[in-house]
């Protein structure tokens, strides 16, 4: 049997996509500035006006699991190194996942479950965790992007992964390299439930902006350095949203 790093190895040697066909749909969401502001670590912060991006995705082939699905919360912003985004809460429905996004990259992945549907031009999608079904998105394909903005392919500011402590939490930045296939803008919808255990409705400001629906690859990491230490008034701030 081969090793996580042969495995690893043969895969970037050969060219195998971490993600084929991924399938998202996007949106962007006006945000508190306190209370993003709260939700980063020391050295990042909220750009102006306050955003962040919410998505749910379908990943219909991968190179390390099953097909599956998974939600996510990226704040915009702003840092010494440059602008990018800071995942600050993420959902996936598959454990091998979740295993590697955490302890590798430093995505505060948690599990639940999904719907993901397509029909035409229609998506609807939606999270549910702990008996509460706290994010839909419903939305309608438009028109075509002809130069597509990109999705991950951008800076990624990460608390704790490798190695982590807890109360003292490296600062990852990593960026992938993605290939887009599709991408329409879309008129979409959002429904946003507070949760003790996901509390992300608290963030959100305003009515959704710049719906997006996009098909793509994601090829590998461009690059993935430690830049800083999250304390521990950062971890007791984020606890319920990260680690419930």
């Amino acid at each position: 049997m081969k090793t996580f790093f042969e495995e690893s190895w043969e895969k970037w040697k050969n060219k195998v996509n971490l993600w084929d066909n991924a399938r998202f749909l996007l949106a962007d969401v006006p945000l508190d500035k306190k209370r993003a502001s709260a939700a980063l670590p020391l050295g990042m912060w909220p750009t102006n006006p306050p955003m962040a991006t919410l998505f749910i995705a379908n990943y219909p082939k991968t190179s390390f699991t099953v097909p599956y699905r998974e939600a996510a919360m990226l704040i915009h912003v702003r840092t010494l190194l440059g602008k990018g985004i800071h995942c600050t809460w993420m959902i996936v429905d598959d454990d091998t996942a979740l295993i590697y996004g955490r302890e590798l990259l430093g995505y505060p992945k948690k599990m639940g479950t999904f719907t993901f549907n397509e029909e035409g031009n229609k998506i609807s999608a939606s999270v549910t965790r702990r008996g509460i079904t706290m994010l839909e998105m419903k939305g309608e394909r438009m028109n075509k992007e002809l130069k597509p903005s990109p999705v991950f392919d951008r800076k990624m500011f990460n608390a704790s992964g490798m190695g982590q402590f807890f109360t003292l939490n490296p600062v990852w930045l990593l960026r992938a390299k993605e290939k887009i296939h599709e991408s329409y803008s879309v008129k979409v919808s959002l429904s946003v439930k507070e949760s003790e255990f996901d509390p992300i409705a608290s963030l959100i400001s305003g009515p959704p902006e710049n719906g997006r629906m996009v098909v793509m690859d994601i090829i590998s990491g461009r690059y993935l350095v430690p830049i800083g230490f999250a304390g521990p008034f950062w971890f007791n701030k984020n606890f319920r949203i990260r680690f419930r």
